[in-house]
């Protein structure tokens, strides 16, 4: 039954760090302040992403490594998105 969960957790984590990735790309490279529903969408939004970015390589290291890093291809490409966005916006 618990195996059954885990491609479901792995691909919610995958989908989260997609979502987060795309928005740091869209509001780094666009100017959201030019329409005023996209900046206050944008405002709306920047701190649970920034939280996000922050707890989220945290918690898939935690899940990989609580399966002894088996099966865990799409957490790992997960972690590999997380922390390079990590990076690009530390680098800033």
């Amino acid at each position: 039954m618990e195996e059954d969960k885990k491609p479901a957790t792995d691909i919610v984590i995958f989908f989260v760090s997609l979502l987060v990735m795309f928005f740091w790309i869209l509001t780094n490279n666009i100017n959201v302040y030019e329409n005023k529903f996209i900046g206050i969408i944008a405002e709306i939004l920047w701190l649970p992403l920034i939280l996000l970015i922050f707890g989220l390589p945290i918690m898939t290291f935690v899940l990989i490594s609580s399966r002894k890093f088996e099966k865990s291809k799409i957490l790992f490409l997960s972690l590999a998105i997380q922390v390079t966005i990590l990076i690009i916006q530390i680098a800033k």
